[in-house]
């Protein structure tokens, strides 16, 4: 009995054995015929991988090292590769535009044999981009459908990316990329991407994803389709010479490489300018466009806050001739808010002079030049401060005194409190308006005018951001005539002047100065 079982089981086993041989033999035989197609038109061959890399950049490319690998997978690894655009006619050849150290390309036996074909993973190690001053023309070639490949996984760790800024003295800008990433990237497909890098100016770290493409009938790179969102946080300020405070922002874009529309908000809680040493928080919403070949922005629509004053403008960042020496231009269309947050931009004193709620429009300019920010920025602007209020007492019981003598009160009582009139009330200028021209740190106010009970002013004259030093004069008109105005004996000679400085609806028109620092300021009226 034992024997009729063990029978079947050894003609089984010989069975068994004779089909996984037959199928041993197919495997190889389908292996040889692999290997005999791929021998015959082998995707990974120095030759085949160098024209591939030429016909994506339109670049001569170079490899020094190279080897070809089967095992684990099909691929190869190029090493020290370079990117090397046409030198032009009677130059020099430039500098590589792209060099990578190590360049590991992976790929699947399967994946060979799809149609269109996929790779498993390219990684680019030791990449360095740089790019020249008048941009790097690099453009892919069309190929046909049936070369066209997917890139399952494309990324760089690590990589540097130069920019010149076309000065001859100015060194390049340096972006410093931590990683970047494509996934199945095809010239077909709308291909998404991650990227995380250090801005060079101001310094910060900027994460950004979104989708790139399709670029298969896109003879030019700049021309490529580009979307997604990005995060900046920390730019310091404080490398250049004139600010100070930490920028974050946030915010979307959408466009080609070559020019990209973009929304978002920024916002600095501590923005200073040194000289002044005062922290002010700004918070701005805008919309414009980045030109990326030469860095040029327009903000067509600017919403800021600076402080508690508030202002609608439109702006610009634009190179001369493209170049990366950028000029700010911005153009207040409207604002209104807190005077103090304006003047303690470009003032160290503790206190801002003057305190009120202003409206105002303005026009300023920074060109880049090596001059402090006071005497580099550039401003046009008209104002209102309505009711203002000096913050210095000095400052206040001068205006005080100025609006008694005005009134012809000029036998208040001395122990009254200097900022307060007889029913307990701040004296404070009920309006101030003017215009104001800025220029080489010494700012120009013309049409400017301001009243107090019992007179109105108008005065002309400058002020230096940098001296601190005033300058004003004009005229008064009073409610008073110039011998009420006046105290003792003085007040009793004068009455015979009364009528010629009497004015048709006021008392007298006198003269007023305004001369000192912004600090103590000194007030002159009088007859002329």
């Amino acid at each position: 009995m034992a024997v009729g079982i063990a029978a079947p089981e050894k003609m089984v086993r010989p069975r068994v054995l004779k089909a996984l041989a037959w199928a041993l033999i197919a495997v190889c035989a389908v292996a040889g015929i692999l290997i005999g197609l791929l021998a015959a038109n082998w995707p990974f061959s120095r030759e085949a991988i160098t024209k591939k890399l030429e016909r994506a950049s339109s670049a001569q490319v170079q490899i020094r090292g190279f080897h070809t690998t089967y095992f684990p997978y099909p691929g190869c690894v190029a090493e020290n590769v370079t990117f090397q655009l046409p030198a032009p006619a009677g130059g020099k050849a430039p500098d590589p535009v792209i060099t990578i150290g190590k360049l590991t390309i992976k790929s699947t036996f399967f994946g060979l044999f799809r149609k269109p074909g996929r790779i498993a993973a390219i990684i680019a190690e030791g990449l360095r981009v740089h790019v020249p001053a008048g941009g790097a023309n690099l453009h892919s070639q069309n190929e046909k459908q049936s070369d066209q490949v997917v890139i399952e996984d494309l990324r760089a760790e690590n990589a540097v990316l130069e920019v010149d800024s076309g000065q001859d003295r100015e060194q390049p800008l340096v972006f410093q990329i931590h990683r970047i990433n494509f996934r199945n990237l095809n010239a077909n497909n709308t291909v998404p991407f991650e990227v995380s890098l250090r801005l060079p100016v101001p310094p910060g770290e900027v994460e950004s994803y979104g989708w790139i493409g399709p670029a298969n009938d896109k003879k030019n790179m700049r021309d490529m389709p580009i979307s997604g969102a990005y995060v900046l946080k920390n730019a310091d300020l404080g490398v250049f010479e004139s600010l100070g405070g930490k920028v974050s922002s946030q915010g979307n874009f959408s466009g080609t490489l070559g020019r990209l529309n973009v929304e978002g908000n920024m916002n600095t809680p501590d923005f200073e300018v040194k000289e002044a040493g005062h922290r002010i928080p700004i918070s701005t919403q805008f919309r414009g466009v980045v030109d990326l070949k030469n860095g040029d922005v327009s903000f067509p629509s600017l919403q800021a806050k600076l402080g508690r004053t508030s202002l609608a403008a439109t702006a610009t960042i634009l190179g001369k001739n493209g170049g990366n020496s950028k000029t700010v231009t911005l153009n207040v269309l409207q604002g209104h808010g807190d005077v103090q947050d304006l003047v303690l931009l470009f003032s160290h004193a503790p206190h801002s002079a003057i305190t009120g709620p202003i409206t105002f429009h303005a026009r300023a300019v920074l060109p880049p030049e090596h001059r402090p920010f006071k005497e580099r920025v550039q401003l046009t602007g008209d104002f209102k401060i309505d009711p203002a209020q000096f913050t210095s007492a000095n400052t206040q019981e001068h205006v005080d005194q100025l609006s008694e003598r005005a009134e012809g009160q000029k036998d208040k009582d001395k122990g009254k409190v200097p900022d307060e009139d007889a029913d307990g009330h701040e004296r404070v200028l009920t309006a101030l308006t003017g215009q104001v021209l800025l220029k080489n740190g010494v700012a120009n106010f013309s049409h400017t005018s301001f009243s107090v009970p019992g007179a109105l002013a108008g005065m002309n004259g400058d002020y230096s951001l940098v001296s601190k030093r005033l300058d004003f004069h004009g005229k008064m008109r009073m409610q008073a005539t110039v011998s009420q105005a006046t105290k003792g004996v003085k007040s009793f000679f004068l009455k015979v002047a009364d009528p010629f400085f009497k004015k048709k609806g006021a008392g007298a028109e006198v003269s007023i100065s305004m001369t000192g620092t912004y600090d103590h300021p000194h007030f002159t009226v009088g007859p002329q």
